[in-house]
């Protein structure tokens, strides 16, 4: 089958690489890969900032061919893979805290195969139908929702806040869309005026980076670049006693050499949530009920034959998604 992996040194598109229907373990099934979105954290596999060497590709929609020991009515249908299995019988697992299993894999992650690939093999677990009238170029969108969702759900709101999201990229935007229907002053800051604007669609506030104070004022924000520098603002920008939700995998703090001074954390006594992952249903049943509007993040639509080009399409000025068709 075709498949865009990376070997550790660099991309390769194969046309002959292993098809995984000879490794369908039990209660897993074999998935058709119709459509994929490339994201920043692909973009950084392929650049080494993971300890990862596999398929590329965590976002997609798939239609179920086979399923071994489990149940036979899923195939047939389409469905969003979740971020992350579980193994169920860890310490974890058994306490209710399945997402964080010890022995959790991640799909172009984390030991398994990634989605940008002509089909996928996933435990049964981590299938989410996609609900009647969600079409792929929205359904590849769930996981991407499913964080944002996730963000709301660990905020308590009190009063009018004012939130800050940082960051002009896919998730921000989505996160500004679920943020703005809170009661809540909300703003998006980032450093592209051509993405900004996108904004004024959904009605949300939108500022240049260099065009704001850091006056720490704000009583959330939520950083979504996944950068050392964002944590950083994002101190700079919250109040004494505010919360600041880290969205984005910081995968560059292991690469600079530069750290972080904490100590505008320890002494404004700021709170820091980790936030990942999300429930996929939630997210499907959201953009099901149009709540939320990924189809104008869609900048290009590429095949998976263009092989590494599609990565580097998605580190173009002003691009939001790629989507592959497979």
């Amino acid at each position: 089958m075709r498949a865009l992996h990376f070997d550790g040194q660099s991309v390769q598109l194969s046309k002959n690489y292993p098809d995984p229907e000879q490794n369908l373990g039990t209660e897993q099934a074999l998935v058709r890969v119709i459509k994929a979105g490339v994201s920043s954290t692909d973009v950084q596999v392929a650049q080494g900032m993971f300890n990862f060497t596999g398929i590329l590709g965590h976002e997609f929609v798939g239609v179920v061919e086979q399923v071994n020991q489990g149940d036979t009515s899923i195939i047939g249908k389409k469905i969003v893979g979740s971020m992350a299995s579980r193994c169920g019988t860890c310490d974890l697992c058994q306490s209710g805290l399945q997402q964080h299993c010890r022995h959790r894999t991640m799909p172009g992650l984390h030991g398994r195969d990634g989605c940008f690939a002509d089909r996928i093999v996933l435990p049964m677990d981590m299938l989410n139908v996609v609900p009647e009238g969600v079409d792929d170029d929205r359904a590849v969108f769930g996981n991407l929702v499913s964080a944002a969702l996730q963000a709301r759900r660990q905020l308590t709101i009190e009063g009018k806040p004012y939130i800050t999201i940082l960051g002009d990229g896919p998730l921000a935007m989505v996160v500004a869309q679920v943020m703005v229907k809170l009661n809540a002053s909300v703003r998006v800051i980032g450093r592209y005026s051509e993405k900004l604007a996108i904004c004024e669609k959904w009605g949300v506030k939108h500022r240049h980076i260099d065009d704001i104070g850091r006056r720490a004022d704000q009583d959330v924000v939520v950083e979504c670049t996944g950068s050392l520098d964002g944590f950083n603002i994002a101190c700079q920008l919250v109040r004494p006693r505010g919360t600041i939700i880290l969205k984005s995998l910081l995968a560059d703090w292991h690469h600079q050499k530069a750290g972080t001074d904490l100590t505008r954390v320890v002494m404004n006594q700021i709170t820091v949530i980790g936030s990942a992952g999300g429930s996929i249903g939630e997210a499907l049943g959201a953009i099901q009920r149009e709540e939320i509007d990924v189809v104008s993040l869609i900048s290009r639509r590429m095949s998976l034959n263009d092989g590494q080009a599609i990565l580097q399409a998605a580190q173009q000025p002003g691009t939001f998604r790629v989507l592959v068709d497979i």
